[in-house]
């Protein structure tokens, strides 16, 4: 009987030990509310009318970007009541992450559906991202850590049609546009 104390007495100290040191982080609710830090949002301008804008393609294929890569690709169907709102790409956004690589690993391509009179629609390249610079950090104090995006710059082409001028370049700071999107031009 006289070996049991010692044992129940270290019992006793770790189980308050660590009933002391859960109460912390149990206690406080964490709200980062970083989902979204890394999302690149995408907007219609108006010269877009609600039939050209409710089909919307995304095709993603892995940096280094090579004409023979695989690409993915998804298509977004909006109503007309929504085909203003913006489309979000983002680490998980419409495409599944692989891994650990984030959007910033991709090229994307999006394209919308250009509606031609007694044959189907075609799909139509309205942007390019070539790739996405991120940085950030994580930030915590105590029991709570949350990402902080500290810069979100986006390098990207704008398709010319119907013109010989040639594919504009853009390069997007996220961090300081006034919407924080790109806007989709025809």
């Amino acid at each position: 009987m006289a070996h049991l104390l010692p044992f129940r007495f270290s019992t006793l100290l770790c189980l308050t030990l660590a009933l002391l040191l859960s109460g912390c982080c149990a206690n406080s609710v964490c709200d980062c509310q970083d989902e979204e830090a890394d999302a690149i949002r995408l907007h219609f301008a108006r010269g877009f009318s609600s039939t050209e804008a409710d089909t919307v393609i995304i095709q993603r294929s892995p940096l280094p970007y090579q004409a023979t890569n695989k690409f993915e690709s998804v298509t977004l169907i909006r109503t007309a009541a929504r085909f203003r709102d913006t489309i979000v790409i983002n680490n998980n956004t419409p495409f599944a992450q692989a891994g650990t690589t984030k959007l910033n690993g991709y090229r994307y391509e999006v394209q919308y559906l250009v509606p031609k009179p007694k044959s189907k629609p075609v799909p139509t390249t309205v942007l390019v991202i070539d790739s996405v610079r991120l940085r950030g950090s994580l930030d915590g104090s105590g029991c709570c850590t949350c990402y902080t995006n500290t810069a979100k710059t986006v390098f990207a082409l704008r398709a010319r049609r119907n013109s010989t001028t040639p594919d504009s370049a853009l390069v997007v700071d996220l961090k300081q546009a006034p919407r924080q999107s790109i806007e989709l031009t025809k």
